[in-house]
């Protein structure tokens, strides 16, 4: 038995976004993205993609992002394995491998540490860009350094290593010429008014910033400074509305100076690069 895909989009057009439905046909088909959009009717289904389309567009009625359903999300130049026990990463994280780019020549050769590596997509994409560089990626979940792990492997990535280690019990002799790090930035109070493909499929813990959300900031601050070089080791993170202000009063007491401030898509204050000065 065939059945039209074309039909099959139609039929569930009015409960989900277009887009949604051609990345799941997409993941089915084994087809590109753009060719499903081209040649919706031309193409058929037989029973078995049938049956996974539609257990998927059930999913996606659900609320459970499109990533977490084919288990890909696209980030920077590179596609990564992502699942329930890893943040979805962002366009917005993107703006963190630019600013990298804008400090660091490709062939240079530095140190850098990723703060709550989740699924690796920062670490490894900076390994990509850099491949004289050597990085470490830490996080307190030895399930989303798993899936690190599979993305590592997957992007034939030989210049990072991965650590399960909460920060606050990260020591090293090292010293890192860059931090970089999207630590947990949303208001405890806050989770509960998220979208639900965020609440109920993002790791709680990569989404809560405390009461105050700058519980990461704060605590960060202080222990970064002694894992960065003397006189120059860069700091870039990603931050959350409204924080801009916050967050560079806690990092001036400690010592850093701020380079530069980048606003998203939204002209929202999105990253901030700062540099070690004392």
């Amino acid at each position: 038995m065939l059945i039209q895909l074309k039909d099959v989009l139609k039929q569930y057009s009015q409960d989900c976004s277009l887009k949604e439905l051609y990345l799941l046909a997409s993941h089915v088909k084994n087809i590109e993205y753009e060719k499903i959009i081209l040649e919706k009717g031309e193409l058929y289904l037989n029973y078995q993609e049938y049956k996974q389309l539609s257990s998927f567009i059930n999913r996606l009625k659900l609320c459970e992002p499109v990533s977490k359903i084919t288990g890909k999300r696209k980030f920077w130049k590179y596609s990564f394995f992502v699942n329930k026990d890893v943040l979805d990463p962002r366009p917005e994280s993107e703006t963190i491998i630019e600013s990298v780019l804008n400090i660091f020549s490709k062939d240079d050769s530095f140190y850098f540490l990723d703060i709550g590596t989740g699924s690796g997509c920062l670490s490894l994409s900076i390994a990509k860009e850099f491949p004289n560089s050597q990085g470490l990626g830490i996080d307190v979940s030895n399930k989303a350094i798993a899936v690190a792990e599979i993305n590592k492997k997957k992007l034939g990535v030989s210049n990072v290593c991965l650590k399960q280690i909460e920060w606050s019990n990260f020591h090293t002799d090292k010293k890192f010429n860059l931090i970089v790090t999207n630590p947990p930035y949303i208001k405890t109070s806050d989770i509960e008014k998220l979208e639900n493909n965020v609440k109920y499929y993002d790791p709680f813990i990569a989404l809560d910033g405390g009461k105050s959300g700058l519980e990461a900031y704060k605590q960060l601050a202080p222990l970064m400074k002694q894992w960065l070089i003397p006189n120059g080791g860069i700091v870039i993170l990603e931050i959350g509305i409204n924080q801009l202000n916050d967050i560079n009063r806690i990092f001036s007491i400690q010592g850093y100076d701020i380079l530069n401030v980048i606003n998203d898509l939204q002209n929202i204050p999105r990253v901030i690069v700062f540099k070690k000065s004392i």
